[in-house]
């Protein structure tokens, strides 16, 4: 017999346990997100025999259009079953759940990042589809020393507040079809950078200004996840950030349509589900953009 419902209160120390389980994160980062990002109200959880065996977080979002308008979404993020429940349609049962709620609620889209490549498959049988992409390309240090820019253009990247980070990511943004975030949540991205040894940036080009998000995931390995800012900059910005964060790589993910003269590859990243199979705002042609996953 199985029951779904909200978080309650004294509910983490199961939640803690099926985390590490499934997603092997040391239990410094999995205090670290619940001191700094957990809350009842948005986590859903799956009991089976009175016991918590699955669950996952509902983010509230915005998609924004490319006409500028804008729907409310949510993000379901860190859905996980314990080990010895999994393959039994405890996920699904969950995330069917999520989405009755969030339609009760008036949210008319949910999104998500699947783990793994596998996993597109499955959610595309729940009624998700492709609609979100970023590029990816791994630079090696000569490879960013070596990249041609113009001497006169002055470039700083310094840290910023998560409000004026939001204002920045948004006006880059404007005329595409993206998610939108709270600067809630881009505050928790900060700390999340900032526990890796980095930080949220701003990006300025002489007048001209942009924004990027870093982890270090080792200390030769950066991971840019997030740079925006026009097109013609790129080269510049990135010069500078190897400058300021000396690794032997860099790990960069753009929008789609941002830094193809680097190489590397378009990929799914996000998925999208309507909470009515007749309305139809997305479709992979796209080229969505999701950027900040948290992952």
């Amino acid at each position: 017999m199985c029951e779904v419902r909200m978080a309650r209160e004294g509910e983490t120390v199961r939640q803690k346990e099926i985390w590490k389980l499934c997603f092997g994160d040391p239990d410094s980062y999995i205090d670290f997100y619940y001191a700094n990002r957990y809350k009842e109200d948005e986590t859903a959880v799956l009991l089976h025999a009175g016991e918590i065996v699955a669950m996952l977080t509902m983010i509230p979002v915005r998609m924004v259009t490319s006409d500028n308008r804008s729907f409310k979404t949510t993000m379901l993020y860190a859905i996980a079953t314990h080990p010895k429940y999994q393959h039994k349609g405890f996920s699904t049962q969950l995330i069917d759940f999520s989405n009755r709620y969030l339609g009760a609620r008036k949210s008319k889209l949910s999104v998500l990042v699947p783990a793994n490549r596998q996993l597109y498959d499955y959610y595309r049988k729940l009624g998700y589809q492709d609609g979100f992409y970023i590029r990816e390309t791994l630079l090696l240090r000569a490879r960013i020393e070596s990249l041609p820019v113009d001497q006169s253009c002055k470039c700083t990247v310094s840290a910023i507040t998560p409000a004026e980070y939001n204002r920045r990511r948004n006006k880059q943004l404007k005329g595409r079809l993206f998610i939108a975030y709270d600067d809630e949540d881009v505050a928790y991205q900060k700390k999340l950078s900032q526990l890796s040894g980095v930080d949220i940036y701003a990006v300025d080009v002489e007048e001209r200004q942009g924004c990027l998000t870093v982890e270090r995931m080792t200390s030769d390995k950066v991971l840019i996840k997030e740079i925006l800012l026009p097109k013609d900059l790129i080269n510049v910005a990135i010069k500078q950030i190897g400058e300021q964060l000396l690794a032997k790589e860099y790990v960069l993910r753009t929008s789609p349509n941002l830094g193809e003269h680097l190489g590397g590859f378009i990929r799914p990243f996000g998925m999208i589900r309507s909470q009515r199979e007749s309305e139809q705002v997305i479709t992979p042609e796209d080229l969505g953009y999701l950027g900040l996953a948290f992952d």
